[in-house]
């Protein structure tokens, strides 16, 4: 099973050959600016975990409204009932309590750089082109594109990357070009979902868009769109259609609302793949390393702190006056955290590709309300936490 849904949160245990396929549309429970919400990528081939309080989803014909975020009841007393314990959702294990972090005095820890995995979109020729095709079919349909000699130069060895090897080998190479060749990366994630990538794309992908657009606003753009794109249009829709477009006066649609924005805006719902690379370092501890790398961390007393989470997959290792520190218990392939510094606010940080028994840390804040989050781990679990240190 591809999908599963927490008390906070969607997962998707997505890999190469189980490809994930969705429509999640910011839209918080809380008051949080739409802007501050990053726009999710609709295929991932990688585990991916996002909050259902920050958006809806639509996913095998379903829709997943938003909803508020659910915490057990803070702890008051070894006696407490609560069927958050009691009842786990389906695929998870049972929830486990924890009263304070593991340190709570001065602690000597071993401070380290690793790598730093960011996550990006961007669109594969593997999902638009028609598989039937070969090297120089797919070569000469590009030469045929209405784009500048660089975008041509960028898809050709795109091409010659998805026919050289298999998609492990495809994503390898990709995850290695955001890294080192930041233009070509950005050609990728921001400059290939455009219009004229039409010609490329196999299957029925135009047909409910042009079905439902506006015959008035489709006129006023027809004058604009170039030989290949307008000639895949006509191809697409009747004649009797088209004939009604042609005679319908023209009109001006609304800012984001005409028919090239909405096709780029469709092909990246549609088609913009999940990615993850190397980039940058962050700093983590652990318990034993290099002598160059000690530190004392200053732990305080934590015994207000209530940790939650399914599973034993993640430790809450402690706290100082301005950080909160996590310990993996397992293989991560992605966790988030959510703090919850006001309604409208929220800090979210996220990891990637974590090996077992590494510290995190990140910022806490005393005025904050609670913290909440999610993590997939490399065997492919999904596990939720929260983190009270009042009854809110």
């Amino acid at each position: 099973m591809i999908y599963h849904q927490g008390h906070n949160y969607h997962f998707f245990i997505a890999d190469l050959d189980s490809v994930a396929r969705f429509v999640a549309t910011p839209h918080p429970f809380y008051p949080v600016p739409i802007h501050k919400i990053p726009t999710l990528p609709s295929v991932s081939t990688d585990p991916i975990v996002f909050p259902r309080f920050l958006y809806d989803l639509s996913y095998n014909r379903q829709t997943f409204e938003r909803i508020p975020v659910h915490t057990p009841p803070y702890y008051k007393s070894p006696d407490q009932k609560s069927d958050y314990f009691q009842k786990p959702k389906p695929g998870f294990l049972p929830a486990k309590r924890t009263i304070g972090g593991c340190k709570q005095t001065k602690t000597e820890l071993f401070r380290s750089k690793r790598d730093k995995f960011n996550q990006t979109k961007y669109l594969s020729l593997r999902d638009i082109v028609n598989p039937e095709f070969d090297e120089s079919m797919v070569l000469q349909e590009i030469d045929s594109l209405y784009m500048d000699k660089k975008s041509k130069l960028y898809l050709n060895r795109l091409v010659a990357i998805l026919y050289s090897g298999t998609k492990e080998e495809e994503m390898k190479i990709v995850s290695n070009l955001f890294r080192f060749e930041t233009e070509f990366a950005f050609f990728l994630s921001k400059q290939m979902f455009t219009v004229e990538l039409i010609p490329l794309i196999h299957g029925s992908f135009l047909q409910e868009i042009l079905r439902t657009h506006d015959e008035r606003y489709f006129h006023f753009i027809l004058s604009i769109l170039s030989p290949p794109v307008l000639e895949v249009i006509r191809r697409s829709i009747s004649k009797n259609k088209m004939k009604h477009i042609e005679t319908a006066p023209k009109v001006k649609p609304p800012e984001g609302e005409d028919l090239i924005s909405i096709i780029e805006s469709e092909l990246y719902k549609r088609f913009a793949r999940n990615l993850y690379y190397e980039e940058g370092t962050i700093f983590t501890y652990r318990e034993e390393g290099e002598e160059n790398g000690k530190e004392t961390i200053p732990f305080e007393d934590s015994e207000r702190f209530d940790f939650t989470g399914n599973g034993e997959f993640l430790e809450f290792y402690g706290k100082t006056k301005t950080k909160l520190f996590f310990k993996t218990k397992e293989w991560m392939e992605s966790i988030r955290f959510d703090f919850f510094l006001t309604r409208k606010e929220i800090e979210t940080k996220e990891f990637h590709r974590l090996p077992k028994d590494l510290i995190l840390e990140i910022p806490y804040y005393e005025t904050g309300l609670f913290l909440v989050g999610a993590g997939i781990t490399k065997p492919k679990q999904c596990f939720e936490f929260s983190l009270l240190w009042f009854d809110y």
